[in-house]
Parts: structure tokens; C-alpha cells; sequence
């Protein structure tokens, strides 16, 4: 199904993609098997696909989005409820999330986000923009912010996260700031970051010396990793 203009869909199930071209408007939750806009979109419940989702216009939710496949965003992403992938969540543009997010297969952010809760995925999340994470991250691999060769103030923060980070394997963090703990096998503190809780780590820890630790580093066994 295809919108180049200005539609209306109420609430139901396609058995087709749905492509946004033009303005759509979606009036309870809706279900199709794959979803592209290049557009507007707004929705007022939740929107569950059954495929891959790609936006590169404005897309706001009221509810939350489903998809069994990879989320790509390079537009602007406005979801009330919660974003769950099955694939990988990309986005170079906007993302604001009102839950938690969930992409098993990965997270890749190098524009901005801010989520209101959790972010979690079984692969590597990497955010090389800016976020807010009003929750705990977990991942494999887990890598917040980049070097910057030039910079005039190196403390602050273009990543924030509330809660403790847990990653299986390594956690790489540069000018990020994070409430909680930070637990995982390799660990580099990078510059302009600081911990507020516990570092704990299983194999080696690299702490840049711009950086700040408001506690001591401990550590632990794989037992205590898992």
C-alpha cells in the first residue's frame, strides 16, 4: 500500500508494506509487513511490523513500534511507548523514546537520542552522537562516544546515562557520564568521562587520566561477570 498524498488508516492489519510518501495519519494500532517513509507519519496507538521499518522523514508514535526485522531512522523518530527489533536499530537523525529500547541484533546511534528507560541488545551498541538513557544499558560490546582531536571543553558530556552499564565483553566510554556502575571483562575509561558508581571489571582497566572516578575499581571474576 502506497500513500503520496494525505490518507487516513484506521486501526487493523495489512497483509502488504506500507510506504509513505506524502502524510499518513494511523488511528489505533496498526500491523503491516514492512514499513518505509519518506514522509510524515503520525500515529496515535501502536505500529507493529512484521519486516523491516525505515524512515527518513518525521515519524511520531504515540504508542510503541514492533519490528521483527532492522529499525533505520535518519529523520526524526518521536515513539511514546517502547521500540523492540528483532534486527538492528540504526539512526543518523533524531530518536526520542518514552521506554525502553530493545534491538537484539545491535544499536548503532550517530545522531541523537534520548530514551526513557532501558537500552539493551545481545550485539554491540555503539553511540558515536549524543544520548540521554534514563535507564540501565546492557550489551555485548558496548562502546559510548569518540575521540575528538580538537575540542574547547572536554568535560562535557555528550552522553549521559542514569542508570549502570553491563556489558559481556568490553565497555569503551569517552566524555559520558554515568550515575550508576560499570561492569564488564575490558574496560576504558576514556577522557572527559565520569563514574559515579562501582567499576568493575574481569580482565583489564585503561583509565584516561582526564578522567574522573568517584569511586575505586574492583576486580571481579567471570563468575561475577555473568
Amino acid at each position: 500500500m502506497k500513500i503520496s498524498g494525505s490518507g487516513t488508516l484506521s486501526a487493523g492489519k495489512i497483509d502488504d508494506n506500507l510506504q509513505v510518501s506524502g502524510s499518513a495519519k494511523l488511528k489505533g494500532d496498526f500491523e503491516c509487513y514492512g514499513f518505509h517513509s519518506s514522509g510524515s507519519l503520525r500515529g496515535e496507538g501502536s505500529l507493529t511490523v512484521h519486516g523491516d521499518v525505515s524512515s527518513s522523514g518525521s515519524f511520531r508514535l504515540e504508542g510503541s513500534l514492533y519490528g521483527d526485522g532492522k529499525a533505520r531512522s535518519s529523520g526524526s523518530m518521536s515513539v511514546g511507548g517502547e521500540i523492540s527489533v528483532k534486527g538492528m536499530l540504526v539512526n543518523s537523525g533524531s530518536l526520542r523514546v518514552g521506554g525502553k529500547v530493545e534491538a537484539l541484533e545491535g544499536v548503532n546511534v550517530s545522531g541523537s537520542a534520548r530514551i526513557n528507560g532501558d537500552l539493551s541488545s545481545q550485539r554491540m551498541i555503539k553511540i558515536s552522537g549524543s544520548s540521554t538513557i534514563h535507564g540501565d544499558v546492557y550489551g555485548n560490546d558496548i562502546i559510548l562516544g569518540k575521540e575528538a582531536k580538537l575540542s574547547r571543553n572536554i568535560y562535557k558530556h555528550l552522553n549521559i546515562v542514569n542508570g549502570n552499564i553491563f556489558a559481556k565483553n568490553h565497555i569503551h566510554l569517552v566524555r559520558t557520564l554515568v550515575e550508576g556502575d560499570v561492569r564488564g571483562r575490558n574496560v576504558i575509561i576514556g577522557k572527559g568521562t565520569e563514574i559515579r558508581g562501582m567499576i568493575y571489571y574481569v580482565d583489564s582497566i585503561d583509565v584516561h587520566n582526564k578522567a574522573i572516578l568517584l569511586k575505586e575499581s574492583i576486580k571481579i571474576t567471570e563468575r561475577d561477570l555473568e
